[in-house]
């Protein structure tokens, strides 16, 4: 029997087997992949800072920079927290309701301009975390090392013309019945001195004060920003900015001499010092032994100009050493009367001629917002101090020589807008390096 002859089967590729037609393949971003945020915002802020000033602008600068900065976080999606912050921002939420405890108009504008400034400092503390593919921490402190050569002109205008005041398109433009207020005058119509006629005394103590109202703001100003100017020596590439910093680090010494102010001397020496100590347990003998070196010379220098007879001279006529212990019992006294909101604001003193809630960072927060701001407060400061002890470098530990300064000067000075906006931006910098790795120094 014959086998039927059969055609050997063959595959057909079916339709669905078909391969798709090829297409060019377009590359694809990651998902996560967001524009990185300008560094300009920041930067007009602190470069622009004398501008404001001359402008009349400077209690209101930071609000407006901050909604643009508010704008770009929102719209490009690139917020970012690190351990640290929470304190800060909880700290702002928590003055909200210590609106509730003021008792008249101009209390509550007032306060309105200090929340609105305290949201600002929030908002350019992350956006400063958030930015740092292009706000470097050299662009930063370029920025800063800008402010503090501010002060120090500002400290020669003092000397200068003691009497001036600037007068400000914004002052002009402002109703006669704010611009009437004292503490809105010394804003938009900034004086260049603050001249004190303690009586008794043969000629007035004409003190440097611009680009801030008083006197005692601007030591702590250059208290604070001194440290990041000494940072900014390693920071910088320039050697022409090298030098500049270093002929306003001789030149501020004129100024700094004529203002008589212990406290500024106090805080430089707890910068110097605690740079000393630092360096000492690390061991870095030669570095720790530079510092010692500069500011012996400086201390010569300023004794053999006269800061003793200087401060003593001052303190034989306006002696506030006492009025200002008599001024703390009182704050922390009538604030066990509100104890969780505190009053909102600065009120006048019962026993002395000043506010209650002034003469102090710390007893204007524990005044105004209660025992609970005081405690979110330090938290944020302390915490960011603590946090960021083991700062790697020398310029870095200047840095922090800044917030350790700042944890002193509070109990007996007050921290203006653009001060706590250094320590915040410091604390910000050392925040971000420490937890997210971004050693931004280019």
């Amino acid at each position: 029997m014959s086998t039927p002859f059969v055609l050997p089967r063959v595959a057909y590729p079916s339709r669905r087997a078909r391969p798709a037609p090829s297409r060019p393949r377009v590359a694809q971003p990651p998902a996560d992949l967001r524009r990185p945020l300008p560094a300009w915002p920041v930067e007009a802020l602190l470069w622009g800072f004398p501008v404001y000033w001359a402008l009349g602008l400077s209690p209101f600068a930071p609000i407006g920079l901050a909604v643009i900065m508010s704008g770009l976080l929102i719209v490009r999606r690139g917020e970012t927290l690190v351990p640290g912050m929470l304190p800060w921002l909880a700290f702002v939420l928590w003055v909200v309701p210590a609106a509730l405890m003021l008792d008249s108009p101009l209390r509550l504008l007032g306060y309105g301009l200090r929340f609105a400034n305290l949201v600002a400092i929030a908002v350019v503390l992350i956006y400063v975390v958030s930015a740092r593919e292009q706000l470097t921490t050299r662009r930063v402190l370029a920025g800063l090392v800008a402010v503090w050569c501010t002060v120090v002109v500002g400290g020669y205008l003092g000397m200068l013309w003691p009497e001036v005041r600037l007068t400000t398109p914004v002052g002009m433009l402002l109703p006669g019945v704010l611009a009437g207020n004292e503490y809105v005058q010394d804003l938009v119509f900034p004086p260049f001195a603050e001249v004190q006629r303690p009586w008794g005394a043969p000629e007035p103590f004409n003190r440097p004060a611009a680009p801030f109202p008083y006197a005692n703001s601007w030591g702590t100003a250059l208290v604070l920003l001194t440290p990041l100017a000494i940072a900014g020596l390693r920071f910088f590439r320039s050697r022409g900015a090298r030098r500049l910093v270093v002929v306003a680090l001789v030149a501020a010494i004129v100024p700094a001499l004529a203002s008589s102010n212990r406290g500024m001397f106090l805080g430089l020496g707890v910068a110097v010092g605690y740079v000393v100590v630092r360096l000492a347990g690390r061991g870095q003998l030669k570095a720790m032994f530079a510092v010692v070196a500069g500011g012996g010379l400086v201390v010569g220098v300023l004794l053999y100009a006269g800061l003793l007879d200087s401060i003593a001279t001052r303190q034989e006529y306006s002696d506030t050493t006492s009025g200002r212990a008599s001024l703390y019992t009182e704050t922390f006294t009538r604030t066990l009367e509100s104890p969780l909101l505190g009053w909102g604001a600065p009120r006048p003193s019962l026993v002395h001629g000043i506010s209650v809630g002034t003469q102090g960072h710390v007893w204007m927060v524990m005044f105004s917002y209660g025992f609970v701001g005081l405690a979110l407060f330090l938290i944020f400061l302390w915490g960011a101090t603590l946090r960021t002890w083991s700062v790697p470098d020398t310029a870095r530990l200047w840095m922090h020589s800044c917030l350790v300064t700042a944890s002193v000067l509070i109990f007996f000075y007050g921290l203006d807008t653009m001060q706590m906006l250094a320590v915040v931006l410091v604390a910000g910098l050392l925040l971000r390096e420490r937890y997210s790795g971004a050693r931004g120094s280019t």
